[in-house]
This record gives C-alpha cells, sequence and structure tokens, in this order.
C-alpha cells in the first residue's frame, strides 16, 4: 500500500512538473524594440501587481522555471532576456550596468507599467539595485539574489575572478549554443565575450551611499555556501532602509534552484505582506 501511495505522489509530482514546463513553452514570446536591441520577452499570469524576473550572467528567461509556475498564480510576471541573451538581440556597444537597466525601464515603458516588484539573480539582482537607485518610483519591492554592489576579492573568492579572467571565445560560444536556443547574435559573438568578461570584471560600481539611497523594500538572498561572501550580503542588508536577509542553508549560488520550495515561499510571503521594520534591541 505504502509502495503503491509512493508510486502515485511521485508519477503526480512528475506530471506536475512536466505541465509546468508545457505550460512556459506554450506561452507566445514577444519583443520590443528597445534603445539599440530587440528584448525579448514572456507574459505569464493575470495578476493585477507586476513581477519581473531578471536572470544572471550567461542566462535567460528558462533559468527562472521553477519560480514562474508558483509566482504567475498571483501577480503578472514579466520574464525577460537581458541584450544578447536568450533570444534578444546585441549591438557592439559599450555594456554596463546601467544601460541593462535602461533596457528594462524601455521595456516598462512599451508594456505602460508604471511601477512593479523585481527578483534578480546575480546580473539581475544588480540590475534590480541600479533601478531602485536611480528610478525609485519604479520599483515597490526588490529580492536580490547572489548579487553584489561592487566587485573584488572583498565580494567574491579570488578562484571566481580567475575564471572569469581565463574565458576564451571558444568556450563561451559552445557555452550560448549549448543554453541558447535560437541565438541571434552570432556574428557579434567576438564582442559579446568580452564585453561580459568586462563587465564581470569592473562592476558593478555602486557605493554604500549609493545603497542607502534605496528606498523600496529589500531582501537579499544568498546561499550559505555562495560565491558571493556573507559579509557582502550583510553590508548590502545593513546599509539599505527597509532590508531583510535571508541565507539558504545548504545551497551554493543558485539556491532559487537548489532549494526552489523554501525560496518561493520566502520570496512570497516578503513580496505578499506589509513590510515592518524590526527593532533590534
Amino acid at each position: 500500500m505504502t509502495q503503491k501511495f509512493t508510486l502515485s505522489f511521485c508519477l503526480l509530482f512528475l506530471t506536475s512538473i512536466l505541465f509546468s514546463q508545457m505550460a512556459m513553452d506554450t506561452v507566445k514570446s514577444q519583443y520590443a524594440q528597445i534603445n539599440d536591441v530587440k528584448i525579448h520577452y514572456k507574459i505569464y499570469g493575470k495578476g493585477s501587481d507586476v513581477l519581473f524576473l531578471l536572470h544572471g550572467s550567461l542566462e535567460c528567461m528558462t533559468e527562472w522555471e521553477k519560480q514562474i509556475p508558483e509566482f504567475s498564480k498571483r501577480y503578472k510576471v514579466v520574464a525577460m532576456d537581458n541584450r544578447g541573451h536568450g533570444k534578444s538581440t546585441f549591438t557592439d556597444r559599450k555594456l554596463d550596468y546601467f544601460l541593462l537597466s535602461e533596457d528594462v525601464r524601455g521595456l516598462m515603458n512599451v508594456l505602460k507599467i508604471d511601477s512593479a516588484h523585481f527578483v534578480g539573480f546575480g546580473d539581475g539582482g544588480i540590475i534590480g539595485l541600479h533601478l531602485a537607485i536611480q528610478h525609485p518610483e519604479l520599483v515597490r519591492k526588490l529580492v536580490a539574489i547572489g548579487a553584489n554592489y561592487k566587485v573584488d576579492t572583498s565580494v567574491v573568492y579570488h578562484e571566481v575572478l580567475e575564471k572569469v579572467k581565463a574565458w576564451d571565445s571558444d568556450k563561451v560560444y559552445q557555452f550560448v549554443r549549448n543554453n541558447f536556443r535560437g541565438w541571434p547574435n552570432d556574428k557579434l559573438l567576438g564582442p559579446f565575450t568580452e564585453r561580459m568578461k568586462t563587465l564581470l570584471l569592473t562592476e558593478p560600481n555602486l557605493t554604500i551611499n549609493d545603497l542607502k539611497k534605496i528606498k523600496c523594500p529589500a531582501l537579499f538572498m544568498t546561499g550559505d555556501h555562495d560565491i558571493i561572501k556573507q559579509s557582502h550580503t550583510s553590508e548590502m542588508f545593513e546599509n539599505v532602509q527597509r532590508g531583510y536577509l535571508a541565507v539558504i542553508p545548504g545551497t551554493k549560488h543558485y539556491p532559487q534552484k537548489e532549494k526552489a520550495g523554501v525560496v518561493n515561499t520566502i520570496i512570497t510571503d516578503f513580496l505578499s505582506k506589509k513590510f515592518v521594520n524590526l527593532d533590534r534591541y
């Protein structure tokens, strides 16, 4: 009896996952001309509140497959590919986080969205920080997972920076071909590789004073074995006006994948409830 129940539960669970993935695949791809590029995006759910999902470096919107089915029950979820990533186009132009954040702002203008919640991982978290600092009226709440406000060995481990320095076009090309279906930027692979390498080694360049400008409630999330040092994540949390901190045990740089259920619950709780400033004493 127990074995039959276990088997039935497993089949039900797998069916649920496959159904969620199929639902994601059937949502129509859309494109918007933003500045000098075409940004690829999809919209899930019909909630009155909008939630943007911003992926990390050398990723695309499909990285949110464990979040979209859950979040789209409550929110209108906008998932997008950053310029040069996924199915968004790229031009041989200086790449920085300000430009990436302006692409997001441009898409908000196209979609006539005046404000939204933002959940960003890695680069996406940094983009969220830029938006909250430069355009506070756009950001209702911000969740930054595995993000950083500056880059040096006080922030990330030395080995991580060395790996990025060792990037070459052949390795990145193979990675892109394996992970970005229909990538439209083959002729700009060299510039894309160099721009991304420079970006990751030299940015972001935000300051403590910048963090203090963030007015919206902000949740900083990290794995307890993240490549971003916990001291750095704590520093960001300590220097925003309305901050929360979540350290996910037993996870590395991708807590949203490694413990999706835990992360989704924490994020949903943060976004759906009124923010309360807590006194330490």
